[in-house]
């Protein structure tokens, strides 16, 4: 694998890992980043990290819920920073 190819992979991977954590990817997705994460040391551990950064927010704020409309403008806002960020590039 070219230094190239693996930064893609790993910006994919890390672009997504959220979605990876929280079962929001297809099958296919989710095998994608599986097989990157297994061969990938940096990216498992920035997984790692991602993983206990979650596990620590959920036991610390995991009674309240929040309300649909308040996760549906942080994920388009999300996405339009994403996309933001990718188009400048």
């Amino acid at each position: 694998m070219s230094e190239e190819t693996a930064r893609t992979d790993c910006s994919e991977a890390l672009l997504r890992v959220y979605e990876f954590l929280d079962g929001e990817l297809g099958p296919e997705d989710c095998a994608k980043i599986q097989a990157h994460l297994d061969e990938c040391g940096p990216c498992l551990k920035q997984y790692d990290l991602d993983t206990t950064l979650k596990s620590l927010i959920k036991r610390s704020c995991g009674c309240e819920t929040a309300p649909d409309a308040l996760r549906m403008t942080i994920m388009s806002r999300i996405s339009m920073t994403v996309i933001s960020v990718e188009g400048q590039a």
